[in-house]
């Protein structure tokens, strides 16, 4: 099917419809303020004495017990208090305050499942299940300040047993489906976690894969937990043990009453995140942090009103799942969960379940794009999408060929692409696109609006129009609280290069323009005859090669020349492996010069991914090397090992030539 574009339509850039800037929740708001630009907004909102509470009064954003102070950065900027003496909860935010607003009966929980079942359930119902698994969890001896693991696939159970054990002031750890019985049994040792609440097992591309024996294997290695709640999913059998407990005997239990109020310093949320070396690191998260950030940043950023359906591909385990499920059930838009591959059993599959469930916001990963995009555009273009209103991308940087993919395929010149980055510790967004003003492809609009953040040179000096550190200048409600029992380690990561600055870690670039650019993590550039490159530069030109569905550019160490960049792609089926490889190699000397040639462009049969659908470099990088590529529990599809390894053989041979 051939669509006819609008006129305004743009290959290279989003430009907002005739009237779209004036219905957007951002708008209104800067109307409200008397603020005429999205550059002078940016600026304003780097205050946040105004603009915090000018925020959480425009979107309703209750405070049960209201706070006395805002901020307070008596004991430093890396341990800064928000909203000092007042109290709240996070699941009442998400789910209660909508039922007594008389929402009871509107979508909050919607599942698809590969096989396809469906499920949904309205504020009401969350509610009354979720009080009920709370009731469930106290008769258990689970109370304020335990850590209670979630080790499940994308299941209501996973959302009800998140919002069930914050509920009674637990601190939830989400685990990653797809970790295996050491990656688990370390987090849960971390966390000295209490209870694990998991599933039987899964489903995932057709196949019944099982999980409770993994969670037995990781607890007979952490001796805190107490209680496993496991949930019938496949209905298999497993091994029973005097610690396990039913799902539905904790749904029996009668509803716990009002949600309790905590001090929002209270943790509610251990998310773990893999580091390069060392153990994952277990960011804190707070009742008063990410409820009064992350729903901001959707209303703001994502234009999302209530009512409203945000589905995101990704999994429990990483922060984009439960971050988009505090921020759409709290902004009043449903959750939509979706089993197994967003392309299976069907390629289409992801594009029916929009059309299903009139998805409004659809999230994807560029490898995920690139994913749908080898299936042809046959797929998505039957398919007239009507409920789909903005689109967005994180996890990696976004190529060229990628977003004019999704932007014409699937945006159709309607629909922004909202590009943000952040990370576990931040608990939302650094940079972020907005739909109001023009973006260049691949580009971020700016901060993301409440954000101080600017870009160092070594020495600490802002810079603009070159490459440079990203930092955040000032403290923010959903920062972390710290790691996990390692409090000199949080400080270390992130605050002590430059005295009150946090370094992310990423290399970024601000343009005269007023847009950003992330080529990368510092440590996935690649230094080439003495300059250093980000691997998007590689991965871009090679993903525009006709016939590559993706590619990993990362450094490899070399005796004599220190590093060299090797060039991993993906193929489609039936084409010439070897030609492919030289021609990628040859596009990359087109257009980046010759210094920039890489050692060798090797063609494989599987790339490393993590269950969000992002390229795992690091993994690329250790096996290409045969170096220890450090914590790879994230990584969905560990098979691919063996292809790497296999191209490291390839490699290997090229560069001795």
């Amino acid at each position: 099917m051939t669509r006819v574009l609008p006129e305004w339509f743009r290959e290279d850039r989003w430009v907002p419809p005739p009237g779209y800037v004036e219905r957007t929740r951002v708008w209104d708001f800067m109307q409200r303020h008397g603020i005429s630009t999205f550059t002078e907004l940016l600026e304003r909102s780097r205050d946040p004495h105004w603009f915090y509470p000018a925020a959480i009064e425009h979107l309703g954003l209750d405070w049960p017990v209201p706070y006395d102070t805002l901020l307070d950065t008596t004991e430093g900027m890396p341990w800064a208090r928000w909203f000092v003496g007042g109290k709240t909860n996070i699941t009442y935010l998400a789910v209660d305050r909508w039922v007594e607003r008389g929402n009871g009966d509107q979508p909050a929980l919607i599942w698809d499942a590969e096989d396809g079942a469906t499920a949904s359930y309205t504020y009401a119902e969350l509610q009354d299940v979720v009080s009920r698994v709370a009731a469930g969890l106290r008769a258990q001896g689970i109370g304020e300040g335990d850590v209670v693991a979630v080790y499940m696939p994308m299941i209501p159970e996973a959302t009800i047993g998140i919002l069930a054990a914050a509920r009674i002031g637990a601190v939830v750890a989400p685990a990653f489906s797809g970790f295996g019985p050491e990656a688990l049994a370390e987090r849960l040792r971390i966390g000295k976690a209490k209870a694990v609440i998991c599933a039987d097992g899964q489903l995932r591309a057709d196949k019944h894969i099982p999980m409770k024996p993994v969670v037995d294997q990781a607890v007979e290695q952490a001796p805190t937990v107490e209680r496993v709640i496991v949930v019938s999913r496949l209905g298999i059998h497993v091994p029973k043990h005097e610690r396990d407990l039913a799902w539905e005997d904790l749904v029996t239990v009668e509803p716990d009453g009002d949600a309790p109020m905590f001090s929002p310093e209270t943790p509610c949320l251990l998310a773990f995140t893999s580091g390069s070396s060392g153990r994952p690191k277990g960011a804190v998260h707070t009742h008063g942090g990410m409820p009064y950030r992350l729903p901001i940043e959707m209303a703001y950023n994502f234009d999302v009103h209530p009512g409203d359906r945000f589905l995101w591909i990704s999994d429990m385990g990483w922060i984009m799942g439960p971050g988009i499920l505090i921020g759409a059930l709290i902004a009043g838009a449903a959750f939509v969960m979706v089993e197994g591959g967003f392309d299976q059993p069907v390629p289409d599959r992801l594009w029916k379940l929009v059309e299903r469930h009139g998805v409004t916001h659809l999230g994807v990963a560029p490898t995920i794009v690139r994913i749908l995009g080898g299936h042809g555009t046959e797929h998505v273009e039957e398919y007239e999408l009507e409920s789909l209103r903005v689109l967005g991308s994180t996890g990696e940087p976004m190529t060229p060929a990628v977003w004019r993919w999704l932007h014409r395929h699937v945006g159709r010149g309607t629909r922004p692409i909202i590009n943000i980055s952040g990370g576990t510790e931040i608990g939302g967004c650094i940079l972020s696109g907005n739909p109001i003003v023009e973006m260049p492809e691949c580009r971020f609009a700016g901060p993301a609006i409440g954000m101080d953040v600017d870009v160092f040179d070594s020495d600490g000096n802002p810079v603009t129009g070159q490459l440079g550190e990203l930092v955040v200048k000032a403290p923010w409600p959903a920062m972390t609280r710290g790691f996990w029992e390692e409090p000199d380690r949080y400080i270390a990561t992130y605050w002590s290069r430059w005295p009150d600055v946090w370094v992310h870690g990423d290399r970024a670039i601000r343009y005269p323009d007023g847009t950003w650019e992330l080529p990368g993590r510092s440590d996935d550039l690649i230094k080439v005859a003495g300059k250093r490159i980000g691997p998007v530069e590689y991965e871009s030109v090679a993903t525009e090669v006709e016939g590559v569905l993706a590619a990993a550019a990362v450094g490899v160490p070399h005796p004599v020349k220190g590093e060299l960049a090797a060039v991993v792609i993906l193929c489609s089926e039936g084409v010439d492996t070897a030609e492919l490889s030289s021609r990628v190699e040859e596009e990359i000397v087109a257009a980046l010069g010759k210094a920039m040639r890489p050692a060798a462009v090797v063609a494989v049969s599987e790339l490393p991914l993590t269950r969000s659908g992002k390229v795992h470099r690091r993994a690329v990088r250790g096996w290409l090397a045969g170096t220890d590529p450090g914590d790879l529990s994230n990584l969905d599809n560990p098979s691919a090992e063996a292809a790497i390894v296999a191209a490291a053989e390839q490699l290997r041979r090229q560069i001795g030539e």
